[in-house]
């Protein structure tokens, strides 16, 4: 058995020094920062900030670190997108509702194995999720109108937001991954890298990632002499 959970950078040093006061085993190579036995589960921590619970009773050991250490378990809606830099196909942004202990296992699509099964995670997990998706035909048509792909993405999270915050009364942070675009809901948070520094956020990234994945859509999109902005 075993369980899995991601925290940041900052977020690190907190279970480092948690694990300290169980007994030490010697790392097995030089990306383990830490590794220790925890009644009869091994907790390995990475220098990823992944931590690794292996043995019989991972789910409750997994449970006590989260209490234990003392993180904000906040609400937050994550966003992210798949697609956007590529040449077919099309653009999936989708958007997570939940807090951030829930959704620990998940991470950046990028560096996630078994991406279906890890959208389950996301799907059991959430309290509310979104997914658009816009075809090749579309984006063509919607650029051939002078739209850019900034502008796209910028109506689409427009769209989510709206969503959930119709959804779901309780108050909650909003993080897109990404440079800002020019959205016209309010209290929007643009973070470059937050699929990897934020769970909720990963979890966008892996239902985008799947929900594209499973697209029957393969049709190349149009070059557009039009330069646009990353």
């Amino acid at each position: 058995m075993q369980s899995v959970l991601n925290f940041s950078a900052a977020e690190k040093k907190k279970v480092a020094d948690y694990l300290r006061r169980f007994e030490q085993t010697e790392p097995a190579n030089k990306f383990e920062e830490a590794r220790c036995k925890i009644g009869d589960c091994v907790a390995i921590l990475y220098s990823s900030g992944k931590l690794l619970i292996q043995g019989n009773g991972s789910e409750k050991v997994k449970e006590k670190i989260l209490e234990e250490i003392g993180l904000a378990d906040e609400l937050f809606l994550g966003i992210d997108e798949a697609g956007r830099g590529e040449s077919s196909g099309p653009l999936v942004v989708a958007g997570v509702l939940g807090k951030v202990n829930s959704l620990r296992e998940l991470r950046d699509s990028k560096k996630t194995r078994n991406i279906v099964e890890k959208r389950g995670i996301v799907l059991g997990n959430s309290i509310a999720n979104f997914a658009v998706s816009v075809s090749a035909e579309a984006i063509d048509g919607m650029r051939s109108q002078g739209k850019n792909m900034n502008a796209i993405e910028a109506e689409i999270i427009d769209s989510i937001v709206s969503a959930a915050r119709k959804s779901c009364k309780e108050e909650f942070r909003v993080i897109v991954d990404g440079n800002p675009l020019q959205v016209t809901v309010e209290g929007v948070e643009f973070l470059p890298k937050a699929d990897d520094l934020n769970p909720v956020v990963g979890a966008a990234s892996v239902l985008a990632k799947a929900t594209r994945d499973e697209s029957a859509d393969k049709t190349v999109r149009k070059s557009w002499k039009t330069k646009e902005k990353n």
